[in-house]
C-alpha cells in the first residue's frame, strides 16, 4: 500500500537494543504528517530507555501493555510515576524523562510528538560532551572520574537494567498522567464508543491530545474533520478501512489493521470503518490538546432542501426522504 498517510509499524525499521526496541514513524516515513510524529517503545523485562529530552516537541504516551515508572525532571524538580495499560501521560518540550519497565513481561507504549521531525537529547552523551575539567568541577569529581564513564560507555538508547530495583512511586494519580481506558464514554452508541483524553480531564496538555475509540461490527467513525488538529490513527486491534480526502480531489481509501496507522491532516475530510468481524480498538493522537469535530450529518442538516438540491442537481423533494442530523453523530449507530 502506497500513500503519504500510512504506515505500518511492521515495514519500518525499529532500533533494536539488548532492553528492547524503538519504532520512529517520522515526515521521512509518511510526507503527509503535519505538526506531529510517532514512536512506538517497547521495553523488555527489565529494560529502561535512558533520560532524554526533545528540544523541539511535546510529547504524549499510551501504555497499551504492561507497567513502567516514568521519571520526570522539570525546571521545577523531579516527578515521578508509574503508568500501566490505559494510561496517557505528558512530557512537555525539554522534560528530561526516564522510563523502565516494571512489570513481568513487555511494556508497549505509543507516543505522538508535536513535530514532524522532533529533536532527542541523550544524557549519557550531554555527559560525554563535557570536559574532563568541567566535569571534575560540577560533580567535585577527580578529573579521572568522567574517563571511565568514556571507557564503559554503550550506545544503546535501551539498556537492560542489571537489578529490577528502578524506583517507585506511591501516588497513583499525577498531574502528568490520566487513565483514558477507565474514563467515562461520552458517546456510546450501538457502532461503538468514544473516550476523551483531552486538556478538560487532563489539564497539562499542551499542543497533543487522545481519543481511544472503539467501533463494533460494522461500527462506522461519521464522516469528518478537525479545524484545528491533524489526526493521527493507530489501530490497535482489528481492521478498519479509512477514507481520507485531499483539497487536491484525490482520495486515500486504506485497509488499516492492527499494528498499523494513518493520518488526516486538520481539515482534511476522513471517516473510519470496521470492515471486519471483530470489535476495533483505536488510539487517535491530536496535534491540539483540545481537537473540535465537525461532521458530515450536522453540515447536510444544516442546510435547506432547495440549496442541497442545487448542489446535486436534483429535485429538492429528494432530500425529503432523507433523515438530516441535527447534532454531531460521532460514531454511528447501526
Amino acid at each position: 500500500m502506497t500513500s503519504k498517510h500510512f504506515f505500518d509499524l511492521n515495514a519500518i525499521q525499529s532500533h533494536k537494543c539488548a532492553g528492547g526496541n524503538v519504532t520512529y514513524v517520522t515526515a521521512k516515513e509518511v510526507p503527509g504528517f503535519v505538526n506531529i510524529s510517532f514512536a512506538a517503545l517497547k521495553l523488555n523485562k527489565q529494560g529502561s530507555q535512558e533520560p532524554i529530552w526533545h528540544p523541539n516537541a511535546n510529547k504524549l504516551g499510551y501504555c497499551l501493555q504492561g507497567e513502567a515508572l516514568v521519571s520526570l525532571r522539570s525546571p521545577d524538580g523531579a516527578n515521578d510515576f508509574m503508568v500501566s495499560a490505559g494510561d496517557m501521560f505528558f512530557i512537555p518540550q525539554g522534560f528530561v524523562h526516564y522510563i523502565a519497565n516494571t512489570s513481568n513481561g513487555e511494556t508497549h507504549i505509543n507516543f505522538a510528538l508535536n513535530a514532524t521531525e522532533p529533536e532527542t537529547m541523550c544524557l549519557s552523551k550531554a555527559i560525554e560532551s563535557l570536559s574532563n575539567n568541567v566535569f571534575a568541577t560540577t560533580f567535585n569529581s577527580s578529573p579521572d572520574f568522567i574517563q571511565g564513564l568514556r571507557q564503559t560507555k554503550n550506545n544503546e538508547l535501551i539498556k537492560t537494567l542489571s537489578s529490577s530495583k528502578v524506583g517507585s512511586s506511591n501516588t497513583k494519580t499525577n498531574n502528568f498522567k490520566f487513565n483514558v481506558a477507565n474514563s467515562s464514554k461520552p458517546i456510546l452508541t450501538k457502532g461503538g464508543y468514544v473516550q476523551l483524553g483531552t486538556k478538560t480531564n487532563l489539564p497539562v496538555l499542551d499542543g497533543l491530545g487522545i481519543l481511544r475509540f472503539g467501533l463494533n461490527q460494522k461500527g462506522i467513525v461519521e464522516p469528518h474533520w478537525h479545524t484545528n488538529a491533524g489526526e493521527l490513527v493507530y489501530i490497535v486491534k482489528g481492521s478498519t478501512r479509512i477514507t481520507v480526502l485531499s483539497p487536491d480531489g484525490s482520495i486515500d481509501k486504506l485497509e488499516v489493521k492492527g499494528g498499523q496507522g494513518a493520518f488526516a491532516p486538520a481539515s482534511y475530510f476522513h471517516n473510519i470503518e470496521n470492515i471486519g468481524n471483530d470489535e476495533v480498538e483505536v488510539i487517535a493522537f491530536f496535534s491540539h490538546a483540545s481537537p473540535d469535530y465537525i461532521g458530515i450529518g450536522e453540515v447536510i442538516g444544516s442546510y435547506s432542501n432547495e440549496v442541497l438540491g442545487s448542489i446535486f442537481n436534483v429535485a429538492p423533494a429528494y432530500f425529503d426522504k432523507l433523515k438530516k442530523p441535527e447534532t454531531p453523530l460521532v460514531i454511528v449507530p447501526v
